[in-house]
């Protein structure tokens, strides 16, 4: 008995000489974006881990005893605020929407940093953090915590990189190649998508560089203070950067070893469904179509000319349509229309009569439908919806139409082409099946490396060196300048020696003749 006891003593000091305390810093209010860290949380927590999140979806289970959430819930308006309805104008150019999005960024950490129990965390000096996971989207503030606490920082995305990332990290990111993720562009790009992207480019880092840095460098200074590296200089110190991407949406690229693509983090096996959706997924004869825009992109507030071309399409199908609906009332709801406020959109997609799903192509939707092999009609708004249904129409696993100028015949042709032809679905479970093949589960793999951050307290040994050196030195200009310099001299010293020898000419031929 005793050497069973002294057994277990061995494997609990074992364990808790491998618990780390981690920080995690989640800040943007979309549930979305949170439910792939709220997965990465939960499950370095269930590890053993002492970790304390800052969310604005704090999961609240009483099952997590070394889970700390400062619940930011009651900041989560900001996107409102800045109003939601611009991001979905398609008339407004990208580069119109990047400062409203700092915007939101910045109002997010000034609510963060001046949250009372955060303060008493980034204020101790006794406050001691293995790791910082800080959330990526296009603001570096959160960053500053790294050094504020003396720990590491990890990013963490819930999509592809945004440009000023790939920058930082020291990535190569032609835009010739690689169309930024607020871009409707994938693929090999024509001479317009690339002359575009090359604009986009240049307006963005002069952006970045002398408006949103500078400001995002002023408000990290308000709340930690002045005695820290430029902002600039702190986001180069990233020790990875997670995004959550894949080969088929976002194309291969060279990437440094310090960014690690993930993909389908948040998705879980199916659960049980609630008995009432259960029985009218099964009581439909004909097959659901499944009709949400996910969590930022809410029904009930889409304009009415869209709401009447989808009431009338669905009116003229055979399937049962169910829509993820913000209100008790939809206006004009078809008899075969099911509305709920609320869905749980993995469950509902592995249900065996899903035809089809009417879906705003955000990458976490487009993960669960390929997972449940689900074929997709798409109907982007924002960000990289656009781009991401426009990848869904390309290798064949659904369409596209547009929200701003469907019409209702339009709209239930692509309903009928999906659901009714067998190659989108053929083709989407094909794709689950290469999505699938994977050495190591994302999960694992995400583990794995921020206990690699753990063990090594940083990455400096996989810094990429392009990060230390200037744009000018990495586009050769300082090279160009010396090579133009060089020629420029000798090509003028051989004109001033040939001028010189030419006049030499004339004057003896002028003394030979004076001779003659």
């Amino acid at each position: 008995m005793d050497k069973y006891l002294l057994l277990l003593l061995v494997l609990s000091l074992a364990s808790s000489l491998q618990c780390a305390r981690i920080l995690g810093v989640f800040q943007m209010p979309t549930v979305s974006h949170q439910s792939v860290f709220q997965s990465l949380w939960k499950e370095l927590s269930l590890r053993g881990h002492d970790v304390t999140v800052v969310t604005p979806y704090p999961l609240k289970d009483p099952r997590l005893v070394n889970l700390t959430e400062i619940d930011m819930s009651y900041a989560s308006d900001s996107m409102k605020r800045h109003g939601f309805q611009f991001f979905m104008r398609k008339e407004f150019a990208v580069h119109t929407k990047i400062p409203k999005i700092f915007a939101i960024n910045y109002d997010a950490a000034d609510a963060i940093f001046s949250n009372t129990e955060f303060i008493k965390i980034y204020n101790n000096s006794n406050e001691k953090f293995d790791v910082i996971l800080v959330q990526t989207y296009i603001s570096p503030i959160m960053y500053s915590l790294g050094y504020k606490l003396g720990a590491p920082v990890i990013g963490v995305a819930s999509m592809g990189g945004y440009v000023g990332s790939h920058y930082a990290m020291g990535n190569p990111n032609p835009p010739s190649l690689y169309s930024e993720m607020f871009l409707p562009y994938n693929g090999k790009l024509t001479f317009y998508e690339r002359f575009c992207s090359t604009l986009y480019y240049i307006w963005l880092r002069f952006y970045l560089t002398f408006v949103a840095i500078p400001r995002c460098d002023e408000i990290a200074r308000k709340y930690l203070g002045n005695d820290m590296p430029y902002m600039g200089e702190i986001e180069k110190n990233l020790s990875l950067l997670f995004l959550t991407t894949n080969p088929i949406f976002y194309p291969p690229r060279p990437t440094v070893p310090t960014i690690i693509p993930l993909q389908r983090l948040h998705i879980k096996p199916p659960k049980p469904l609630p008995k009432d959706l259960q029985t009218i997924l099964d009581n439909a004869k004909n097959g659901v179509i499944f009709f949400s825009l996910g969590s930022n992109v809410q029904s009930v507030n889409m304009p009415d000319r869209l709401r009447i071309v989808l009431n009338e399409a669905f009116s003229e199908l055979p399937y049962t349509i169910l829509w993820k609906y913000e209100s008790v009332d939809l206006p004009g709801k078809p008899s075969n229309v099911i509305i709920k406020k609320w869905l749980p959109q993995q469950d509902v997609l592995a249900h065996p009569n899903i035809r089809a799903f009417i879906s705003q192509t955000g990458l976490q939707s487009t993960e669960e439908a390929i997972d449940r092999g689900v074929p997709i009609i798409g109907m982007p708004f924002i960000a990289d919806q656009s781009m991401n249904t426009r990848v869904v129409a390309e290798i064949g696993i659904g369409v596209g139409v547009d929200y701003e100028t469907v019409t209702k015949e339009e709209l239930k042709n692509a309903i009928i082409e999906v659901a009714e032809n067998e190659k989108y679905k053929r083709n989407i479970e094909k794709l689950r099946d290469l999505m699938l093949d994977e050495q190591v589960p994302p999960m694992e793999k995400a583990i794995w490396w921020i206990e690699y951050v753990i063990r090594h307290k940083g990455t400096k040994h996989l810094r990429s060196p392009t990060v230390d050196i200037s744009w000018i030195e990495y586009f050769l200009i300082d090279i160009a300048f010396v090579v133009l310099l060089i020629s420029t001299i000798i090509i003028y010293s051989i004109y001033k020696i040939v001028k010189v020898l030419r006049n030499c000419n004339k004057a003896t031929v002028k003394k030979n003749g004076k001779n003659d």
